[in-house]
C-alpha cells in the first residue's frame, strides 16, 4: 500500500463525511471514530451544524474557551470563519456525528424577502453562535437527517423545504442583531434607525412607547408596524432583547449578577434569569462562569 493510500485509509476512519447537493444548499452527515484535537475547519457559506451523537469541543476567536456542543444543541458559523474542532470522545464503537447545512446567501435573502426581512444576512455575522434547541428546531434537525438517509425521488424537494422552514426558524428567533448590522439599507429616512439609536443609548433607563414614537415621529401604531416589518418583533420585546445583549457584555466583563440585573431596569432576578436562559440557553451566572 503506497503512503497516499495509507493517509487516505486513515482519514476515512478518522471522519467519514456523506454529502447531499443542490443549487443553493449542502448537507453533510460527518461521523468522527477517532479521538483527536484542534482540527481545523472552514465555512464558505453561512452553516447550521446540529449534533447528533457524541461530543465536540468548538474554538474560535469569538470564544473565550472551547464551548462544549452536545446533542440538543446547534452552532451557527458565518460564511469565511474557521473554527477548531476537539472529538474528545470519538471511538470506532462511538463515533461522534453531527449534521452540517450549509446555505448560500441568495437562499437566505429568499427566505428573509417571503419573512419580510429585506437583507437579513446571516453571512455577515463574524462570529460564531450556539443554540440550545427547541423541541421544534431538534425535531426539524432530525428530519433533516431522516430525509437524508431516505433515497427517495423526492429527497430534493423534501430538504429544501425543511431547511427552509429552518431558516425561517433561526430568522425569527435570532435575526435581530443581525438585522442591526443593516440597518441604514433598510430602514431609509422613516425614522425607525432613530428609535433603535434611543434605545440603545438609554438601555438604563425606562423606556415608553411614547418616548420612541417622539423619537422616530410616528404615530404609535405605525411604530408597532415598522418594528413588526423591519425586525420582527414588538417595540417592546426588542427593547428586553437589547438590555439583555448589554447585560450579557456586562457578564463577561465579571459584574456581578445582580447589579447587571437591576443597572438594566429588570425589577426582579428572577424574571431577568428567566428572560436571559430564553436568549442565550442558560442562566446568568452560567453564562458567566462559562467565560472564566
Amino acid at each position: 500500500m503506497s503512503l497516499q493510500q495509507e493517509r487516505n485509509k486513515i482519514s476515512t476512519l478518522i471522519d467519514n463525511r456523506a454529502a447531499f447537493n443542490s443549487e443553493h444548499v449542502q448537507l453533510c452527515v460527518y461521523d468522527t471514530y477517532q479521538a483527536c484535537e484542534r482540527i481545523p475547519f472552514h465555512a464558505e457559506q453561512l452553516m447550521f451544524c446540529a449534533m447528533h451523537t457524541g461530543k465536540k469541543v468548538m474554538h474560535h476567536h469569538s470564544l473565550q474557551s472551547g464551548q462544549e456542543f452536545l446533542p440538543g444543541q446547534s452552532f451557527i458559523i458565518a460564511g469565511g470563519e474557521q473554527v477548531e474542532i476537539d472529538f474528545p470522545d470519538a471511538h470506532l464503537s462511538a463515533p461522534t456525528s453531527c449534521l452540517t447545512i450549509e446555505v448560500d446567501s441568495q437562499k437566505v435573502q429568499e427566505v428573509a424577502e417571503k419573512m419580510r426581512l429585506e437583507q437579513a444576512f446571516y453571512s455577515e455575522q463574524t462570529a460564531t453562535l450556539q443554540l440550545h434547541n427547541n423541541p421544534f428546531t431538534q425535531q426539524l434537525y432530525q428530519r433533516l437527517v431522516d430525509t437524508f438517509s431516505e433515497n427517495q425521488h423526492d429527497r430534493e424537494v423534501l430538504i429544501d423545504l425543511g431547511i427552509s422552514e429552518l431558516l425561517v426558524r433561526m430568522l425569527q428567533d435570532r435575526s435581530r442583531q443581525l438585522v442591526l448590522q443593516h440597518c441604514n439599507q433598510l430602514l431609509d429616512h422613516n425614522g425607525l434607525q432613530s428609535a433603535i439609536s434611543f434605545i440603545n443609548q438609554n438601555l438604563k433607563k425606562p423606556i415608553t412607547i411614547e418616548m420612541l414614537c417622539k423619537s422616530a415621529g410616528m404615530s404609535r401604531s405605525k411604530l408597532f408596524l415598522k418594528f413588526k416589518h423591519h425586525l420582527g418583533c414588538t417595540p417592546q420585546t426588542f427593547i428586553v432583547e437589547q438590555k439583555l445583549h448589554a447585560a450579557a457584555r456586562k457578564l463577561k466583563q465579571g459584574k456581578a449578577v445582580t447589579q447587571v440585573c437591576y443597572d438594566y431596569g429588570f425589577s426582579e432576578l428572577s424574571y431577568f434569569s428567566r428572560r436571559f436562559k430564553q436568549t442565550f440557553g442558560c442562566s446568568p451566572k452560567h453564562y458567566q462562569n462559562r467565560l472564566v
